[in-house]
């Protein structure tokens, strides 16, 4: 990494950092546990409440949280696809692809994805994002999860005609696990799907678009052409000037929300140090913020609301009174 960063901030580099890899299981263990436990919550209310609004005002509160859960799970298999949920090579697979797939997400696919978005992150015309948030904001809400989840499986089908059959195989794999999962298990277990999954498929979307728009909506368009690898080790004079240029937000979220989604508040951060477990983000930026700009918002319900009056690619003047300066 660069010298300046690492004398002047202790941002840690790749191979200095500690993977937390027993936090990271206990909580995919803790999410998918309390996933099921809400999924027998609205299974028991729905059995015993004979009032029709209370009955699906909770089942309606409980697939939000769902939701929430669910992005839970797809931010730690993100740690995943950039090798970082667990130091051991087999267990970052085999635990990030099955999060990733109970989120209905093909973890290969969504990793070539995820690099070519951090490659022209922002960049109009070139960052994969874009076609998901830049028609308008109420297509970037409905629509746009949908479109986000497509690109996935388009390319996932890119993978398998190039004759990559192993990665095509392995999210396969991961899929069908998830699927047995929500049509296997559930049942055996005495859970009714249209009383759980099916509500939580419903306010996914949702939850997704709250979290997601907070990512790079409105921020003003990067007219940089990058070819550097962000997943390199070495950081280059590219790499330095990079952190220069604003491609995300930092969402100030409370302590439990950024355990929750694993600090992905801090999206700015993890693109400019995508290299960074999510453990290391809110130190970062507060080793980084008086070398790099950043643009803050407090919530993500007011970075919800923001966007409302922005277009995806907004102006300077848009952002500058979201904006903390570099010393």
């Amino acid at each position: 990494m660069n010298s300046a960063d690492k004398l002047n901030s202790g941002i840690p580099s790749p191979k200095e950092q500690i993977i937390p890899s027993a936090s990271n299981l206990f909580k995919s263990c803790f999410l998918v546990s309390m996933l099921l436990g809400t999924f027998y919550a609205m299974q028991q209310v729905a059995a015993q409440v004979d009032n029709v609004w209370i009955k699906w005002s909770f089942i309606a509160l409980a697939s939000v949280w769902n939701g929430m859960l669910l992005i839970g799970m797809g931010v730690l298999s993100h740690e995943a696809v950039h090798r970082v949920l667990f130091r051991a090579p087999f267990w970052n697979e085999l635990w990030g692809g099955l999060l990733a797939a109970l989120v209905l997400i093909p973890l290969e696919a969504n990793r070539q994805f995820h690099v070519d978005h951090h490659r022209y992150a922002h960049q109009p015309g070139l960052d994969p994002e874009n076609p998901v948030h830049q028609t308008s904001y109420l297509f970037a809400v409905i629509v746009g999860p949908f479109v986000a989840l497509f690109a996935q499986y388009q390319v996932l089908a890119s993978i398998a005609l190039r004759g990559d059959f192993l990665r095509v195989l392995k999210d396969i794999f991961f899929l069908c696990v998830a699927l047995s999962f929500y049509f296997l298990l559930l049942p055996a277990l005495g859970l009714s799907l249209k009383l759980t999954w099916v509500p939580t498929l419903l306010a996914l979307p949702f939850v997704f678009s709250v979290r997601a728009l907070a990512d790079h909506y409105g921020i003003p368009p990067v007219a940089r052409a990058s070819s550097r690898n962000e997943e390199s080790e070495e950081e280059t004079e590219s790499g330095v000037q990079a952190r220069q240029q604003v491609s995300g937000w930092v969402v100030q979220t409370p302590q439990w929300l950024q355990w929750l989604w694993s600090h992905v508040n801090y999206h700015e951060v993890h693109h400019k140090y995508p290299y960074l477990s999510h453990k290391y983000l809110a130190q970062a930026f507060a080793a980084s913020r008086n070398q790099y700009p950043y643009i803050v918002v407090d919530g993500y319900w007011k970075s919800f609301l923001k966007a409302r009056k922005l277009d995806y690619y907004a102006t300077q003047e848009d952002v500058r009174p979201f904006m903390i300066q570099k010393a």
